[in-house]
């Protein structure tokens, strides 16, 4: 086995049908992110928070910006799943481009390869994400815990494994 000593953070970029606005409005309600991510409350406001359950696990999250429709930028203070998100921030840049459609940029500031769970959390931001565009431009969405959630599974896994 060899060491990594890539040090990028996790990135993805999706592209919606559907207006800026409507990607910044699924990203802060709680509503919202129950449909495409996992079960959540509180509030998407700037200087709020949000508290999502894995499996009965809290990772709550502070709103650092909720500027819409171009930003919205998270801190993990807590995450009882996968410690290793602990203290790490989100962002979401969203714009508009020049054919109608709204790009947005995602970056998971401290998700890199050297951590634990990198695998199976860049292979859950994926299907998240997909979750997110299906959500805003289809009213559809695969959160955490649906039918078809392959993260899930894993993260059951990996939660067996630590425990043993």
């Amino acid at each position: 086995m060899t060491a990594t000593t890539d040090t990028a953070d996790y990135q993805s970029t999706k592209t919606f049908e559907s207006a800026p606005g409507a990607v910044f409005d699924a990203l802060t309600s709680a509503g919202a992110i129950t449909t495409w991510w996992a079960p959540a409350t509180g509030s998407g406001a700037a200087g709020g928070e949000i508290t999502i359950m894995f499996g009965g696990q809290e990772v709550r999250i502070r709103v650092d910006a909720a500027d819409r429709p171009a930003r919205v930028r998270w801190t993990v203070l807590v995450s009882v799943p996968l410690p290793d998100w602990a203290g790490t921030t989100i962002t979401f840049d969203i714009a508009s481009a020049a054919d109608g459609s709204t790009v947005l940029q995602f970056t998971h500031h401290g998700l890199t390869p050297q951590l634990e769970c990198f695998s199976m959390c860049s292979a859950g931001w994926t299907q998240y994400l997909a979750s997110l565009v299906d959500y805003v431009d289809r009213d559809g969405g695969n959160a955490f815990g649906s039918a078809a959630d392959e993260p899930a599974a894993a993260l059951r896994e990996h939660q067996a494994d630590a425990a043993s």
